[in-house]
């Protein structure tokens, strides 16, 4: 899958799950307030996931930030049909870089499952 594919799913995966737990109004909100502060378009979000992060943070405290993490990681992986699987610990950004790996591998959920049946 090419970089801009992937990126056009994580932004996808973003709108979605903010747009599901918060409303529109919120998600346009928020992209408002990380162009105007930060300097940041939807278009460079994949890039500045770190700062999205903070801003989530600053705006809904670290445990509803951490809730919309996984929903965003969760709706991602099911998107790009890899197997979710929740750590402690873990936060967006390690999420995503390990579903670039999985993508660059050519992990699909399904190729997954297998491998753990083999073994």
């Amino acid at each position: 899958m090419p970089h801009q594919e992937f990126n056009a799913v994580l932004l996808e995966a973003i709108d979605e799950s903010i747009g599901e737990l918060l409303g529109q109004t919120v998600l346009r909100a928020l992209y408002s307030v990380l162009e105007k502060r930060y300097d940041v378009t939807r278009d460079e979000l994949p890039y500045r996931l770190d700062t999205a992060y903070k801003l989530l943070g600053e705006v809904f405290g670290i445990q509803a930030t951490r809730t919309i993490s996984k929903s965003i990681s969760r709706r991602l992986y099911e998107k790009l049909n890899l197997e979710f699987n929740d750590a402690a610990g873990l936060g967006l950004m390690e999420y995503v870089d390990m579903a670039k790996k999985k993508v660059a591998q050519g992990q699909t959920a399904a190729q997954q499952k297998r491998g753990t049946e083999d073994a």
